[in-house]
């Protein structure tokens, strides 16, 4: 018993130690004004202009809000401005959010603790899991420069516990903090809202066509009708804007080129996919290789043809950007855009519930630019979370594997540091 006791106390002090640390890193980041997502800054001062307008007349803000260059939601727009409004200084602010997203990582370590407890997994592994979080250059400069997005994600994240809650013990209260999660979670960065038809295909599956069900529709469409009526009754719809895009006189950016999607997100998953596949900590399920190439083989084929994305637009994700810098074509970024095809259909055709967290990831950027922060520090979270993957937490300890991990994605933090956006 004393023997049990002495090593919750180490695996305790283990797991705080590690948190203590990346949580320094973090806050070292905040007074050196971190952004290592290259354009967390911008972003930030471009905002402030929105939130002046919001301090100097809030009502007339919020029902012209669609005037302004943003397609971020207006939500933590109008908080910072209430903030501002109420003399917290700048720093305070940026401070007190810094801290709030630390909801993230915390809920990521209680994902992964609910989600492999029958496992009887050290805990120890979970922090080395969410210790990544820390290394994501947009999860560190988004908390340091407030932005929409990431306290979006947090409140995503808080959903998903809820859901992988419920999934253990089927307690109603868990599907009704689910739908309050991500809802909060859409309103702060609607591109969160897709993912409502994943958490309804799975409660349909287990409760069909019941009174429960009815109860989840209603619930989801009370907390959608100020939205709507912001967006659709209002006619402020801000979220088709052409804001950070070389376009004039653009009246839709919505899916202008699907097929460009089609190839550049799968690089994007296969990049943070890599070392948990190469070490396998994720491995295939069983995998019709004829079938994964044929699929594979005609969505290249037709999306080649189709694809336009230019350089001018910023974006495209690390493969795409090292193809032009190295080679000034798409070769490189053509063929990595296949292998990673081949590698997300092995892994999405023979399981619904991937292929339908795969179609949502797209439709989640349904916007002409697509940029590496849109699905950092997302794809790992939802690898070990909503993915059906096989997996093998055991390889994750302090060994040789788990080290190149971690310098897998310091080495990307530091090229974000120190050569600007990728």
């Amino acid at each position: 018993m004393n023997f049990r006791l002495n090593l919750i106390k180490i695996n305790y002090g283990y797991s705080l130690l590690i948190f203590i640390l990346l949580y320094s890193s973090l806050i070292f980041g905040f007074f050196f004004n971190e952004d290592s997502n290259g354009g967390a800054y911008l972003d930030y001062i471009n905002q402030d202009i929105i939130v002046n307008k919001f301090k100097e007349n809030f009502f007339l803000s919020l029902l012209s809000y669609d005037e302004f260059t943003t397609r971020h939601s207006p939500v933590l727009i109008a908080l910072i401005s209430v903030l501002k409004k109420i003399n917290f200084s700048e720093e305070f602010i940026r401070f007190l959010h810094l801290n709030t997203c630390l909801i993230l990582p915390i809920t990521f370590y209680y994902i992964l603790k609910n989600k492999f407890s029958h496992n009887n997994h050290n805990k120890n592994l979970f922090c080395l899991l969410v210790g990544l979080i820390f290394l994501s250059p947009t999860y560190r400069s988004l908390s340091i420069w407030p932005d929409s997005r990431l306290l979006g994600l947090s409140f995503f994240v808080l959903s998903i516990l809820f859901f992988i809650k419920f999934n253990n013990n089927k307690s109603i209260k868990y599907v009704y903090l689910n739908i309050v999660s991500y809802t909060i979670a859409s309103y702060l960065s609607p591109n969160f809202s897709v993912f409502s038809i994943f958490f309804f295909y799975k409660y349909f599956k287990f409760f069909g066509l019941s009174k429960k069900l009815f109860e989840i529709i209603i619930i989801n469409i009370i907390l959608s009708l100020p939205a709507f009526y912001f967006i659709f009754y209002l006619d402020i719809n801000f979220l088709n804007k052409s804001a950070a895009v070389n376009y004039v006189n653009v009246k839709s950016i919505f899916f202008k080129n699907i097929f460009n999607q089609i190839l550049i997100i799968p690089t994007i998953f296969l990049f943070y996919l890599l070392p948990f596949l190469y070490f396998k900590i994720i491995n295939f399920n069983k995998v019709n290789l004829r079938k994964s190439l044929t699929i594979s083989l005609a969505l290249f084929v037709v999306s080649v043809y189709f694809f336009d994305y230019n350089f001018t637009y910023t974006g495209g994700g690390i493969f795409f950007k090292i193809s032009y810098y190295i080679f000034k074509n798409n070769i490189l970024f053509y063929i990595i855009a296949l292998i990673s095809l081949v590698i997300v259909i092995s892994f999405i055709i023979e399981k619904l519930d991937n292929l339908i967290i795969f179609v949502l990831l797209i439709l989640s950027n349904p916007q002409i630019t697509i940029y590496h922060k849109y699905y950092d520090p997302l794809l790992i979270i939802l690898f070990f979370s909503l993915f059906c993957f096989k997996t093998n937490l055991k390889k994750l300890s302090i060994n040789t594997k788990t080290v190149l991990i971690y310098f897998y994605f310091l080495i990307f933090l530091l090229m974000g540091i120190f050569k600007g956006h990728i």
